[in-house]
């Protein structure tokens, strides 16, 4: 029976445009987690995707918890275009300068920018395959169920990757729909753990957007 713990990486850049790329306190999140299960630390094998933030997040993590085997990176881990998927929701943001300063009219640029990104994300699902976009939903499903796939039953995983990857696993397993999807998503805190085991061929959600190793820093927990 294979358990694959599904990381979500630590807080990124603030800048929309430069966001893959871990900040400060992303880095202390993942260090964080690690020295919460340095003291249980079983051999596993570390994967990533091949975004900048998620192989940040397992370099620190597996140098935190004292594990030396080198980690495999597969791009089907990686999150989807998020910013091509706002632009086709956006297209007079195709000009970064334009959106950099429609968000800094707003008294809450974050804020006003995820309001975006939920419409954005709606459309996204809805287009079905035929849109103009880099990646469609039923793609980017696919692609995440098939790397799943790979991961054997004779090891346990640890797998660094983003929000997309980790919400639509979690409904494949649940046979939840895509709106429930994008709704678990947008809750998930970064460097939190997401648990699946396999059992009978099936993937079962164990744990879901676990943050116990935060309980003595509660000002660490974020979503960016």
């Amino acid at each position: 029976m294979a358990t694959v713990y599904l990381v979500r990486h630590g807080q990124a850049a603030r800048d929309v445009l430069n966001y893959d790329s871990l900040s400060a306190l992303g880095r202390l999140q993942i260090q964080h987690l690690a020295n919460y299960y340095r003291p249980y630390w079983q051999p596993a094998l570390r994967h990533s995707g091949t975004l900048v933030r998620q192989r940040q997040s397992e370099s620190a993590f597996g140098e935190q918890v004292g594990d030396q085997e080198a980690a495999t990176a597969d791009a089907r881990w990686n999150e989807f275009d998020f910013l091509d998927i706002v632009r086709q929701h956006r297209p007079d943001w195709q000009d970064p300068a334009q959106m950099q300063q429609d968000l800094s009219r707003e008294d809450h640029p974050g804020r006003a920018f995820l309001s975006v990104f939920r419409g954005a994300l709606e459309r996204w699902i809805d287009a079905g395959t035929d849109a103009p976009y880099t990646e469609s939903w039923a793609d980017f499903t696919a692609r995440t169920a098939a790397v799943l796939s790979t991961l054997d039953d004779d090891n346990t995983h640890w797998v660094f990757t983003s929000g997309g990857v980790i919400s639509a696993l979690v409904c494949q397993a649940l046979k939840l729909d895509a709106a429930a999807a994008m709704r678990i998503n947008l809750g998930l805190h970064n460097a939190s753990v997401t648990t699946l085991v396999s059992q009978r061929g099936q993937w079962r959600l164990q744990g879901m957007n676990q943050t116990q190793h935060f309980v003595d820093q509660p000002d660490w927990l974020t979503f960016h």
